[in-house]
């Protein structure tokens, strides 16, 4: 038996929370904070079973409760209007995960947006997401201990799913209100929910929910509102920019290690406006990853040296971005250019002795991320990024994103970049 030492992650949770609330500050404005409501759900959901340490861990529905104050916007920004005035909203969430012991409880904190895509008297159907922090009671390190509370290095009886309290919230879904008089409406939503923390802190498979809601919202300023009307705005210019963004952190790659590594990367990329409210992108990014030291417990990949070339990858990224007045919000999909360790994955065994099987393969190539056995899975060819961007001015901003293979975090990235 050995004991762990858990990693603290608190300052670098506490930058993303503090993003989250300037992002919430900066999207409301002295019109906006007037028109304010409150919603109070309740939900009735599922975690999705996606991989082998989160199906264990499932016995019952997820039930909870989420409150929340909406704030309609009221075009007084043009990226309001140009969004055709969605709603600003700040949640909270309690979420009971129905497996007390080993899951517990979760809370979260989080700003969305929700956007109208069909607006009448009868009802409001809105496309709805946000992005925040939340917190688990239950995680590896205090469910995997035993009557001397010293934790073993095993999986088999704890939440292997989450090894860190804090963690990111992300929120996507649809959302229904139905006016019901005086100021009331009746709200139906249904979303995906994700918990995890960026492979901060191992285990980190995370936990993936379908959840629905079902509640009230008053709005108590129903008598003197007025539906904003649409002004004349000067439409974003359709012309090309270009940015340069470096990012640090740091994270884990298997609970056996017990080490943290740093990670990095830079981003050169190029981007055009094709509506007032969305841009289209292409870039260049280079990784720094350094848990490929060769001393990792976990042998996904034929490394037995500590050698520069394997802890970088380059690789190309198409990037979409939400135009939300100072910020941004994004998804890219990217493919490797440069990545040394796709012929040292998977690794091979043979008798205790890893083999190099020399593979040289192309550019794209078929690959298993969730295989397990003598062959353990890759991370292939392909991954993507989900970005928030904040500019302190015209040309520079800071940027929070979190680097994903298929459903797998690798990391999170927290930069500054300069947009010319």
């Amino acid at each position: 038996m050995k004991g762990i030492t858990k990693p603290t992650d608190s300052k670098m949770w506490g930058k993303s929370v503090l993003l989250g609330f300037i992002f919430l500050a900066s999207l409301i404005n002295a019109q906006t904070v007037d028109q304010f409501s409150f919603k109070f759900q309740g939900i009735y959901g599922n975690i999705i079973p996606h991989d082998k340490h989160v199906k264990p861990l499932i016995e019952g529905p997820c039930m909870g409760t989420e409150f929340s104050v909406e704030f309609q916007t009221m075009g007084d920004e043009p990226w309001q209007q140009f969004n055709n005035f969605p709603v600003v909203g700040l949640g909270t969430v309690w979420l009971n995960l129905g497996n007390p012991q080993k899951l517990g409880n979760a809370f979260a904190l989080y700003p969305y947006l929700s956007y109208s895509l069909v607006r009448t008297k009868y009802f409001n159907f809105k496309l709805k997401g946000g992005v925040g922090v939340s917190s688990l009671t239950k995680t590896y390190y205090n469910t995997n201990k035993n009557s001397l509370g010293i934790t073993y290095l095993s999986q088999d009886s704890a939440n292997g799913a989450v090894g860190s309290h804090l963690n990111v919230y992300f929120s996507g879904g649809g959302s229904l209100e139905i006016p019901i008089g005086n100021g009331f409406s009746l709200t139906a939503d249904y979303t995906w929910n994700h918990i995890s923390n960026g492979s901060i802190v191992v285990p980190n498979s995370g936990l993936n929910f379908l959840n629905g809601f079902v509640g009230l919202k008053y709005f108590p300023n129903y008598k003197k509102f007025k539906f904003p009307t649409k002004q004349n705005f000067q439409n974003i210019p359709r012309k090309f920019s270009f940015e340069i963004i470096a990012s640090g952190g740091f994270r884990q790659y298997y609970y056996l290690d017990q080490k943290t590594y740093p990670i990095g990367s830079v981003v050169f990329g190029v981007y055009r406006p094709l509506t007032n409210f969305y841009r289209m992108g292409l870039a260049i990014d280079a990784f720094y990853d350094g848990v490929y030291d060769g001393t990792s417990l976990y042998k996904r990949t034929y490394l037995t040296t500590n050698e520069f070339k394997n802890k970088i990858r380059i690789g190309t990224s198409w990037q979409h971005e939400l135009l939300l007045g100072r910020f941004s919000a994004g998804f890219d999909f990217g493919i490797y250019l440069y990545n040394p360790l796709k012929n040292l994955s998977p690794v091979n065994i043979y008798m205790g002795q890893l083999i190099n099987s020399n593979q040289n393969k192309p550019l794209i190539y078929p690959y298993h991320i969730d295989k397990n056995g003598v062959q353990s899975g890759e991370d292939g060819w392909f991954y993507t990024r989900a970005t928030l961007k904040y500019a302190i001015d015209k040309h520079l901003f800071i940027s929070l994103g979190l680097k994903t293979h298929l459903q797998k975090a690798e990391f999170m990235e927290w930069g500054f970049g300069y947009r010319f």
